[in-house]
């Protein structure tokens, strides 16, 4: 068998640039935040610029290769886009932990390919729940970001 022919990765390239322009507005954004505020949007930022500056060289140096077989279900994707867009709207209507509790259940049930199961949903809702209240607990006390 020979070796399918190597095609740039060319959308991951496009939304790599995408992530760029993002993580560079927010750090540049980020000045106009407090000292502990401005911690988790110039760290996301960082990663955003560095991580897709690399990807872009990767791809323009050959050493990427676009996935073969299907592309994913447009609908998830449509979906996630969909609830988190609904999440931010409804931060300052329902306060972070609701909206945050929300939102995090919708993602899971798109994310969850294999059958749910009382011990699965358990589980899954527990690590939810813990990874909740930790992001809560970080901006809130340990950051002191104004929260909604």
């Amino acid at each position: 068998m020979t070796e399918p022919a190597r095609r740039p990765d060319l959308p991951g390239a496009a939304g790599s640039a995408l992530m760029l322009a993002l993580g560079a507005a927010a750090l540049y954004f980020a000045r106009e935040f407090s000292d502990l505020g401005a911690v988790f949007p110039r760290a996301i930022g960082a990663f955003l610029v560095g991580l897709s500056a690399l990807y872009i060289v990767l791809v323009a140096s050959g050493r990427t290769r676009r996935a073969a077989g299907p592309a994913g279900s447009h609908l998830r994707r449509a979906g996630v886009a969909a609830v988190m867009l609904g999440w931010a709207y409804a931060l300052p209507a329902l306060g972070f932990l609701a909206s945050s509790a929300v939102a995090m259940t919708l993602l899971m049930l798109l994310a969850q390919h294999d059958r749910w199961t009382p011990r699965r949903a358990l589980g899954v809702g527990a690590g939810a729940a813990a990874v909740l209240i930790g992001l809560y607990t970080l901006f809130k006390l340990a950051l002191q970001v104004p929260l909604p």
